[in-house]
């Protein structure tokens, strides 16, 4: 349980609440305002129906007299006669204003409710985007995906039905004050009934509440499990394993609908209690009413209006406070992922411009765990130069540190000791973000958007020109296979650029990392899944980009090694040897020759 959300569903509206009514400001006046004009306007016309009694002959109300006479000055006031036809018109005239004025409040409504979704929704994202990337890492994106797409709106639907709840209640007092005011001993007996009936269905409000969060729980889990299978579909088909995905599934979906069957089952069970125990209620006061209180015909009739009329206002009363209990649970897990991740965000302020490196890239006896209980660091006490406008090779065993220590130099990841230095200035506090405008970087795993080439490639530089985003695909040897394209760059890649090959999406990748001008440019054993001929192509572009950019390659084979200015052997998290190809290759009883000795020269994965 987070702090400061308890289960108990009477302490969670106080949050919702206060959020609320943060986001609605002078707007929540408005509407309270309005509810509560219509809930005047609503006793006004019930008072109305007084004269209308009286004119009828079913004889007067406790209230008639006064009530007689204020009409009558009305009516004398218009110079009208107090009979059936203007009397009519009056209580006509009362509904048609309480239904403009009830229509208002309910877009005023709406309208607060879809600005409090999109600012519930914002907020999430915006402490998303500023979360640190380690603690991204440990986050299920199926759940952080359903939080911003469904569970934002049930939590403004919750605020929306307590605006229901508030305008059923004041509807339902001005029922009850006008019957009170006709018999006080018929309302005190229908105030007793609703108060053994709230008693009785108080149970089911908590089943209701628990029901609710049970449905946040297994709506994510199918979310979850939809999220997953389609990430891995192309391995399921690969590997003729769809059945086992689709059981999984249809175990998550059947689940749900349970769930949602019984749910459903809950609330009609509630709903005809209600109705039933007021038809019972009903009975039971007309049965008191005439055997007992011996009330006048015109009381009575009084009384059975308002009766009738305050049944479906508690009712609703029921229906919104069930609701609200049922969607209360979504607004807990919106503050919640939206505490978990403001507790995580870096540190330092987003700032504008860019660092640019004249001498060196300087990593200072850098060590990083991911976690206290680690057995041993992923980097320890490890230190390099990366020169300016050079290429650096990192080459290493896999697990032996090469991807965190990269992150560590993108400022992804804080050092737990030592610092980085971009020339004489640390990679801390807000040049953190100023070096992240200043790189380019091209993942092992190259990720597109569904969209066109261009598209893609305007991501990462908006105001580009068509010069220069051809002059990017030049750089990348991608020019010749986009022009080939049906629609050239204007053809669209498919999901993840599924539509084109790994060669073609990585160089597309490394396009788009040029396009954005870089200082320094990073591949993460970027040609680890291509084939020669393309492998062959990313290296001719490095080549042709050697002396003006400063190059870290995270090298997967030794054909990319063999070109580099620089090559860094780690090994468990610290760098052993440092040098020229040719220097450690020659060097006895190194980590590098020994590497170089058991795997053959060839494009085959060697370094993993």
């Amino acid at each position: 349980m987070i702090p400061g959300f308890p289960g108990r569903p009477n302490r969670m509206f106080a949050p919702l609440f206060y959020r609320f009514r943060r986001h609605a400001g002078s707007r929540l006046a408005l509407s309270i305002g309005l509810l509560l004009t219509v809930a005047a306007l609503e006793a006004g016309g019930l008072l109305s129906i007084l004269p209308l009694i009286d004119l009828l002959g079913l004889g007067r109300t406790p209230m008639g007299a006064a009530s007689g006479r204020d009409w009558r000055a009305v009516f004398q006031a218009l110079g009208v006669q107090p009979r059936l036809g203007p009397v009519l018109l009056g209580f006509g005239t009362i509904l048609l204003v309480q239904s403009a004025l009830r229509r208002w409040a309910e877009q005023v409504n709406a309208q607060l409710e879809s600005g409090f979704a999109d600012e519930l929704r914002q907020e999430v994202y915006g402490a998303l985007v500023r979360i640190r990337w380690l603690a991204f890492t440990r986050l299920r994106a199926a759940e952080v995906t359903r939080v911003l797409t469904q569970e934002v709106d049930q939590a403004a639907q919750a605020a929306q039905q307590g605006l229901i709840l508030f305008g059923s209640v004041a509807l339902a007092l001005v029922h009850g004050t006008l019957a009170f005011a006709c018999s006080p001993p018929l309302t005190l007996l229908a105030l007793g009934s609703g108060v053994v009936l709230a008693l009785l269905l108080r149970p089911m409000n908590r089943r209701t509440h628990a029901s609710g969060r049970q449905g946040q729980h297994l709506r994510r889990e199918l979310t979850a499990v939809a999220s997953e299978h389609l990430a891995g579909f192309k391995v399921a088909k690969s590997h003729g394993a769809e059945a086992a995905h689709r059981e999984e599934f249809r175990m998550a979906s059947e689940a749900l609908a349970r769930h949602l069957s019984a749910a459903r089952r809950l609330a009609s069970t509630s709903r005809s209690m209600f109705e039933v125990a007021g038809w019972l209620s009903l009975m039971l006061f007309l049965w008191v009413a005439v055997t007992w209180v011996h009330v006048s015909s015109g009381t009575l009739v009084m009384m059975v209006l308002l009766f009738t009329r305050l049944l479906p206002r508690m009712g609703a009363i029921q229906s919104a406070w069930q609701q609200c209990l049922n969607l209360l649970p979504a607004f807990h897990s919106v503050e919640s992922l939206r505490l978990e991740l403001e507790s995580d965000r870096e540190a330092g302020t987003v700032v504008a411009g860019r660092l640019e490196v004249t001498r060196e890239i300087r990593v200072e006896a850098v060590s990083f765990a991911y976690s206290a209980g680690a057995c041993r660091p992923a980097v320890d006490a490890a230190s390099l130069s990366i020169p300016a406008r050079r290429m650096t090779a990192l080459v290493g065993l896999s697990g032996s540190g090469k991807s965190t220590l990269a992150d560590l130099t993108l400022g992804l990841l804080e050092p737990d000791a030592g610092r980085v230095w971009i020339d004489d200035q640390p990679l801390e506090g807000n040049r953190v973000f100023q070096w992240r405008n200043s790189v380019g970087y091209v993942p092992q795993e190259p990720f597109l958007f569904h969209d066109t080439v261009r598209g893609n490639l305007l991501w990462a530089r908006p105001e580009a020109t068509d010069d220069e985003l051809w002059a990017a695909l030049q750089a990348a040897a991608a020019e010749e296979f986009v022009r080939r394209l049906p629609q050239g760059w204007n053809t669209v890649v498919g999901d993840r650029g599924i539509r084109l090959s790994g060669g073609e999406r990585q160089r597309l990748t490394l396009a788009r990392a040029l396009l954005r001008r870089p200082a320094f440019l990073l591949l993460d054993e970027a040609t680890s899944s291509l084939d020669g001929e393309n492998e062959r192509l990313i290296q001719e572009a490095l080549e042709r980009l050697h002396g003006q950019l400063t190059i870290l390659v995270i090298a997967h084979r030794l054909s990319t090694v063999h070109k580099a200015d620089q090559v860094v052997v780690l090994e468990a998290g610290r760098v052993v040897e440092s040098g020229t190809p040719a220097e450690l290759s020659l060097k006895e009883d190194g980590a590098f020759r020994r590497m170089m000795h058991s795997v053959p020269h060839t494009s085959k994965p060697a370094l993993r």
